[in-house]
């Protein structure tokens, strides 16, 4: 299914609080379904940087990655989901806690329904990136990390 047919929308209000974890490069590609180059490229360019002090990724971050995996396979060049993600940042907004749509074009940030409505009226295709949804898929991708890392110690531990 492609991401403009999916037809999610939800807000990331809802995203779980995490204590403050890092993830590695390889983790965070892992987890937000980007490549390591991509990765490594995107912190370069200042799109998405790794926002803990040792340099790894934070849940919020893991969020970002794949709201803008999401935003490129619905078509956006890089450079619009540059300057969407700069005007959010710039308006003080986290994207983890808003409600985005893109025609492949443009950007909005929803704050309500009436401006999603207003997108929808011009006739205009739109993909709704379901924050929410995203940030509960990275949720479960965590747990299950962790519960394989876990059991990898386990293992490692036993034969030790």
């Amino acid at each position: 299914m492609s991401a403009a047919s999916s037809g999610a929308t939800a807000s990331a209000a809802t995203t779980p609080d995490r204590p403050a974890v890092g993830y590695t490069t390889a983790q965070a590609a892992r987890l937000s379904g980007c490549t390591a180059t991509q990765l490594r490229y995107w912190a370069g360019s200042g799109l998405v940087t790794p926002a803990e002090a040792d340099g790894t990724y934070s849940f919020r971050d893991l969020v970002a990655l794949r709201i803008v995996r999401s935003m490129l396979d619905a078509g956006l060049p890089t450079v619009r989901v540059r300057t969407a993600l700069d005007a959010l940042r710039a308006a003080g907004d986290d994207i983890a806690s808003l409600r985005l749509v893109t025609d492949g074009r443009r950007v909005w940030a929803c704050y309500d329904d009436g401006q999603i409505l207003d997108a929808l009226r011009a006739g205009q295709l739109a993909l709704f990136v379901a924050v929410d949804q995203v940030a509960a898929d990275v949720d479960a991708g965590v747990r299950a990390f962790r519960s394989e890392r876990a059991e990898f110690v386990e293992h490692l531990t036993a034969q030790g």
